[in-house]
């Protein structure tokens, strides 16, 4: 959970003024993010017809081909981190399908990498292989609340090692993904302060403190819940949400 969170109070014209003008911010910056995306992936489509040009050269000097395969993998690996995000971008909030939280989870944590391993942090999922973990939502809504959890934890853990858990279980009649990350904890009074809008520990011009209120809403859209739990050290967030009917899993 975030440490310090501090309350930017919304009766304050200036701290809503700049929670507004943060929230313009990212805006701005998803719709560039966009468009740079469209033009990474064209070069990327270049540099891997040139690469495929040059590996089939007979006259190829020693240990070309070697350094050929290497840009082809990470020119793979660079279109695969564009298609994941463009995926989440373009996820549509309507319609209810089946969604695998297994794999929203593996998806999301691929999607965050980047930012995990620069921050020296490292994640995993927790989850028995043969479980179901199956519910009917809208996979866009349900990964941008996961998401927004997943980074929350990310934040808590600013500046120090340590590992984010996406644990996996079935409880009756429910699906519970709990976000677990080693951080100091909840210091808030009550813990659930957390999920109020316009809490954060980030300028305004880099969060606008609507993560962990957003993600709640989205939960409570699907009929599930999103609690915080008390944990001897660090935190958890549980997000628990009704199995799919087996009519809906048969359609996955």
């Amino acid at each position: 959970m975030d440490k310090g969170l501090r309350d930017v109070a919304p009766a304050s014209s200036e701290a809503s003024d700049d929670a507004l003008i943060g929230l313009n911010r990212l805006a701005t910056v998803a719709r560039l993010l966009s468009g740079a995306a469209h033009e990474v992936n064209n070069a990327l489509q270049v540099i891997s017809g040139t690469v495929e040009i040059l590996e089939n050269r007979k006259d190829a000097p020693p240990g070309v081909h070697d350094a050929l395969a290497r840009l082809r993998h990470q020119s793979n690996r660079a279109a695969s981190a564009l298609a994941q995000v463009l995926l989440f971008t373009r996820a549509p909030r309507e319609g209810v399908t089946p969604v695998n939280l297994r794999e929203l989870a593996q998806e999301s944590l691929a999607l965050r990498e980047f930012s995990i391993r620069r921050a020296r942090l490292t994640a995993r999922i927790d989850a028995d292989q043969s479980a179901s973990f199956v519910v009917a939502g809208n996979r866009g809504d349900l990964q941008q609340a996961l998401l927004n959890v997943v980074m929350n934890a990310e934040q808590a853990l600013d500046g120090t090692p340590g590992a984010i858990i996406l644990q996996l279980s079935v409880d009756d009649a429910f699906v519970v993904l709990r976000v677990i990350d080693e951080g100091p904890g909840v210091t808030l009074d009550p813990p659930d302060r957390a999920f109020q809008a316009f809490v954060t520990t980030r300028e305004p011009f880099e969060s606008a403190g609507l993560g962990l209120w957003a993600a709640r809403a989205l939960v409570e859209l699907h009929g599930g819940t999103l609690t915080i739990e008390n944990r001897p050290a660090g935190a958890a967030v549980a997000m628990r949400l009704p199995k799919a009917a087996p009519r809906q899993v048969r359609r996955e």
